[in-house]
């Protein structure tokens, strides 16, 4: 965790300048401690952790130097003093974070210190690629999922509702471990898989239909994410052609998560097979994204997108094909750069399934 600390010291242009982290997200990544209210202080030299009554026990038994954990009464008024006695004359916010009122107020409260936008960037440059214990606590969220979604599979026939699965696999991703689930999931089935991001309702499963599950677990903060789409009962020649297209698209982007090429090399590789077949417009939105503390974080795998794949980063993999009021097929799997050699974190095969 410290070295994202050194990295944010890095960033700042001198002594007198200070980073002020208040975003529940960052401060957890910052100081590996969750709490729904506090700040993280970063300057040249010093580092702090400011902490109510409700969580200053609790962080100083886990929290590492060189973070310091200090308790405070009322945030505003015990960072301005911090300024003056730091002699701070220049605080970088984080802007995708801080509402307008909000960076009203600490201009009105920050007499001795200007606020400068640009911390929400550096942030999500850092966390882009992930430490070792990231990686392991969002495949652990990966295993909790994958196990989820196993047992649910013998509960999936006809006659059950979108609404029983999703519940069911809520229910189960909380019983293998999981905090929560990772967003809101998503389970459906027949015409509503055209539907990229459908709610699960009271639609009936039917013999002949495509089911998709788009779903994740979330483990110590961190997130997984993984689509699959399967058949229940039987399936047309139409779906198993549309379903082995989607899958060669998902398997080219795979090879392309390289570290050195762009994220718009990941979405072409997908993006050009899925055109070259013919379906170009049945596939509307990006090929991925980052995932970590966030279930949707930098870097996005869209097709104008020209940062550079690094190792450690994790991203997804996700293209798909929506027939609109027909059925749609997706296939998403969480992809770890590592080199010339992408590491898919999923062990969920993802041939074509009649279940």
């Amino acid at each position: 965790m410290m070295t994202a600390i050194q990295s944010i010291q890095d960033f700042l242009p001198d002594e007198n300048t200070a980073a002020l982290v208040t975003s529940e997200v960052n401060r957890r990544y910052l100081s590996g401690f969750h709490s729904s209210a506090g700040a993280i202080l970063v300057t040249k030299n010093r580092s702090v952790l400011m902490l109510d009554f409700r969580y200053y026990e609790a962080a100083t038994r886990c929290v590492e130097p060189p973070l310091e954990v200090v308790r405070f009464v009322r945030l505003i008024d015990d960072l301005n003093r911090v300024f003056l006695d730091w002699n701070i004359r220049s605080v970088y916010i984080e802007g995708e974070s801080v509402t307008v009122a909000r960076c009203h107020e600490l201009e009105e409260s920050f007499i001795p210190a200007v606020l400068t936008d640009g911390l929400s960037a550096e942030l999500n440059r850092i966390r882009m690629c992930k430490m070792k214990q990231e990686v392991e606590k969002i495949v652990t969220a990966q295993r909790i999922t994958e196990r989820a979604y196993t047992e649910v599979l013998n509960i999936l026939k006809p006659g059950v509702t979108e609404r029983h699965i999703a519940i069911e696999l809520e229910h189960l991703i909380k019983l293998y471990g999981g905090e929560r689930v990772a967003f809101d999931l998503i389970c459906v089935t027949g015409e509503n898989t055209s539907l990229p991001h459908g709610v699960p309702g009271d639609r009936i499963v039917r013999d002949g239909d495509f089911f998709t599950f788009d779903i994740g677990a979330v483990y110590e903060g961190y997130h997984s994410d993984m689509t699959r789409t399967v058949a229940v009962g039987c399936a047309t020649d139409e779906m198993r052609m549309i379903y082995e297209t989607v899958l060669q698209a998902h398997l080219k982007a795979l090879r392309a998560i390289k570290a050195g090429n762009t994220a718009a090399d990941v979405d072409s590789a997908a993006r050009d097979h899925i055109e070259s077949c013919g379906y170009g417009e049945y596939f509307g939105h990006s090929t991925g994204h980052g995932v970590g503390l966030d279930i949707h974080e930098a870097p996005a795998v869209y097709k104008t997108n020209r940062t550079v794949l690094r190792d450690n980063m994790v991203i997804t993999d996700e293209p798909g094909i929506y027939l609109p009021e027909e059925f749609g097929v997706r296939i998403e799997d969480m992809v770890l750069v590592k080199g010339d050699t992408p590491v898919d974190l999923a062990q969920i095969s993802k041939e074509f399934t009649v279940i």
